[in-house]
């Protein structure tokens, strides 16, 4: 069924401890596709809008960082081979990160700032340091010298520098008190977040994934560190060229070489496992991957002609791609593995062999296996669309389209959830097998 060399899985956290994320997150896409309809095509009239950069933190913070604590919670014993200390802690995290992203919108979008925005620092910071400090213990602490491991700390440095920087711009937008080049900030804190934390994040993770669930060769281990030194040397750099490319414009495409050498080599390593993977069938979360991979490939190019082109379209191009077409297709895509592995093995796994019990295919609804990435692929192709044209009609379908793509997650967990064990009673003791009849 799947390869677990090297998988702690005797270590894996409760169920309830990362599915609370799960089961949260859609609920935020929906409220995204919502604040689309409330304030329609005045979103794409700047990226600095206090609307626009509460609908994207919506998706951002809500959706796609509310996914990444909890799969970090699930992951880190399995993968680290160490559970993650102060567990009690995990509820405020999920709470304060609620609370956090909806005061936030609310004091951006509906200008009820100080207060609302004051609040917002509170939730989110509390929220990241109550998880990045047991998180981080556990990674400086692991054991295991997998590849993935040294990617999330890593990513979560990243996550660090995000969670400063935006406090500096809550309270530089709530009392305008901070002489600060915002927009340089403001580019410092969109690389940091969506390629340091999310995009280390997903590319670790990947290393892990797909040979477990597609059972594909291990990435090469110098392969790995070529790719985070090359990303790292991105991720350093490209903060230092944003201040001085106005002196001369090619300082601030150069640090992207690193960056494209990173990715090309992680795109040839992930097209290789894929295309020589032992499990030969396609599904739907194969076309993820690949979805994914080839929206990072394009979103690229638009970030090095910030430099050069200085307009909101491509700036708004490359957040969408990089939020709905990379980093939301292939959280989508493990989702759909990660979900039914993990309801089977804590509910079913200890059962194998003693009663009839599912498969992990059995886990998975089969119309929102065959729905889902048609309808996130219109959510993609709207995105680039409404952003190139700017017809508002579009915003309506992308609005309806993200609805749809919630919801079939919500309908895959509570399917998956739905299947119970049975019930103590019916399960035979094992030692009854060996005795006589």
């Amino acid at each position: 069924m799947f390869a677990t060399g090297g998988l702690r899985i005797d270590q894996a956290p409760p169920l309830n401890l990362p599915f609370r994320f799960f089961a949260t997150a859609p609920l935020f896409l929906i409220l995204t596709a919502l604040s689309l309809f409330a304030h329609g095509p005045n979103l794409l009239d700047s990226p600095l809008l206090p609307e626009t950069i509460a609908t994207v933190h919506l998706t951002v913070l809500g959706w796609i960082v509310m996914i990444m604590f909890g799969a970090m919670y699930q992951m880190i014993p399995v993968l680290a081979g160490i559970p993650v200390p102060w567990p009690r802690l995990v509820p405020w995290v999920h709470g304060l990160l609620i609370v956090g992203v909806v005061t936030l919108y609310l004091g951006l979008a509906t200008h009820l700032h100080p207060w609302m925005l004051l609040f917002a620092s509170g939730g989110l910071g509390g929220a990241i340091l109550l998880f990045v400090v047991p998180v981080g213990y556990a990674l400086i602490q692991a054991p295991a010298k997998h590849p993935t491991v040294t990617f999330m700390r890593v990513s979560l440095l990243s996550l660090l520098g995000v969670l400063i920087l935006g406090g500096v711009f809550l309270g530089e937008y709530a009392h305008g008190f901070l002489n600060l080049d915002r927009i340089a900030l403001l580019t410092i804190h969109v690389i940091w977040g969506v390629l340091g934390w999310v995009g280390l994040l997903i590319v670790g993770v990947s290393f892990q994934v797909l040979p477990m669930f597609y059972m594909t060769r291990d990435i090469a281990i110098n392969h790995a560190r070529a790719i985070l030194l090359l990303w790292c040397l991105f991720l350093l750099g490209q903060p230092v060229t944003v201040y001085f490319y106005s002196a001369n414009q090619l300082l601030f495409w150069l640090p992207t070489v690193p960056f494209l050498t990173a990715l090309l080599l992680y795109g040839y390593n992930l097209f290789d496992m894929l295309k020589n993977r032992k499990r030969r069938f396609k599904d739907a979360t194969y076309a993820f991957w690949l979805l994914g991979l080839a929206s990072g490939l394009v979103a690229l190019p638009l970030m090095a002609s910030w430099g050069f082109i200085d307009d909101n379209w491509n700036r708004f191009l490359f957040g969408g791609l990089m939020l709905f077409g990379f980093a939301s297709s292939i959280i989508l895509g493990m989702l759909y593995k990660i979900i039914p592995f993990l309801v089977w093995f804590h509910r079913f796994s200890r059962l194998a062999g003693l009663v009839e019990i599912p498969m992990m295919d059995d886990l998975v609804p089969g119309i929102a296996l065959r729905l889902q990435f048609p309808v996130h692929l219109v959510v993609v192709l709207t995105t680039v669309t409404v952003i190139l044209t700017g017809w508002a009609p579009l915003l309506t379908l992308l609005a309806i389209a993200l609805t749809v793509d919630a919801t079939l997650v919500l309908y895959t967990l509570g399917f998956a959830l739905g299947h119970k064990p049975p019930p103590q009673e019916e399960v035979p003791d094992f030692a009854s097998f060996f005795q006589e009849k």
